[in-house]
């Protein structure tokens, strides 16, 4: 729900790293014609001609699978998915894997992904990755932080979601931009779910493609007499979206039932907060309406901040809905 800018000072390294890594991987396993297996050090069978010339391809393109934004990320799997269809689709626990998939998967998800963005001995890439692109909450719900702590003696991160699966599309396990820090509920309850078809089906949307009008918060009372009846019981939290596929991923509507509170101090607001007190805030210094914004909600107003604090979405759409927003501006263009 909370978009991703797209700018990044650490892809040009990331890239470098990466793109330097996997191709020597796919170059040993070309001229090997054979890919060893994580465990055991057991070799996956011979590769076939065509199982080469897959290897060969992602090899010739392996620079612009890593930094691939999310257009080209979608041009790579309906091109793999018509040349080479065995490494772009969900295989059951009891399925005998190709051996392509096998090999793709050992390149770019156990010795890729595994072994040099998340690995537990050195986590430079997974802490580095987290801190350049700057967000403090999950993307995807906005309710929970990820922030990291990476020192001496210990070290904490969010967990990074494959966006589209690695699973299913194991090429693009250590793509940049497939790489979504979240919160541990979200890429919990995400799992191995097809993003891309649901994507494509416009009934999911990417972090990185979010607009903030993108998903709405609202909520429906049952009894008008709101200065008698604000109890929890009768309000219901909406999300009005076009993304289904997003509210049945995540179970938002379902989650944020647990903050009807936040509505109910909104409301309190709306009323316990008349034009005079904004008034006296503004001849108090408060000059700006983000000024006034972030000490009557102790959040942020700015789209490019919605990330900084849980609930900034909600919080934001429901003083809107409220009219406290347009108060807020009333008063100010009033003073000037």
């Amino acid at each position: 729900m909370i978009e991703i800018a797209h700018e990044n000072a650490y892809l040009n390294d990331f890239t470098k790293q990466l793109k330097t890594y996997l191709y020597e991987e796919l170059k040993k396993a070309i001229e090997q014609e054979q890919v060893l297996k994580p465990k055991g050090g057991i070799e996956v069978d011979k590769l076939g001609s065509n199982d080469i010339k897959c290897l060969k391809y992602l090899k010739k393109n392996i620079e612009n699978i890593v930094n691939a934004d999310i257009k080209k990320q979608k041009s790579f799997i309906e091109t793999i998915k018509k040349d080479y269809p065995d490494i772009a689709k969900k295989y059951n626990n009891k399925d005998t894997k190709p051996k392509i998939y096998q090999a793709v998967k050992y390149i770019f998800v156990d010795r890729g992904y595994e072994a040099n963005i998340s690995t537990t001995s050195d986590t430079s890439i997974a802490y580095k990755l987290v801190e350049n692109l700057g967000i403090k909450t999950c993307p995807y719900c906005n309710r929970n932080y990820i922030s990291f702590v990476n020192t001496k003696k210990k070290k904490t991160r969010p967990q990074l979601d494959h966006f589209y699966p690695k699973a299913i599309y194991p090429f693009l396990a250590c793509s940049f931009y497939n790489l979504i820090p979240s919160c541990c509920a979200c890429n919990h309850m995400k799992s191995d779910e097809d993003s891309y078809i649901d994507e494509k089906n416009q009934k999911l949307i990417h972090p990185y493609n979010i607009k903030n009008s993108d998903f709405t918060f609202s909520y429906t009372f049952d009894n008008l007499d709101i200065l008698k009846r604000t109890e929890e019981e009768n309000i219901k939290i909406t999300i009005d979206t076009k993304y289904e596929k997003h509210n049945e991923y995540f179970q938002l509507e379902a989650i944020y039932q647990n903050h009807k509170d936040i509505v109910i101090e909104l409301i309190l607001k709306e009323i316990n907060y008349p034009k005079s007190y904004i008034d006296e805030l503004i001849k108090n210094g408060f000059g700006t309406e983000e000024d006034i914004y972030r000490f009557v909600f102790s959040n942020y107003l700015k789209p490019d901040d919605l990330h900084k604090r849980p609930l900034s979405k909600l919080i934001k759409d429901i003083a809107k809905e409220l009219q406290i927003t347009d108060k807020i501006k009333l008063a100010i263009n009033g003073t000037k």
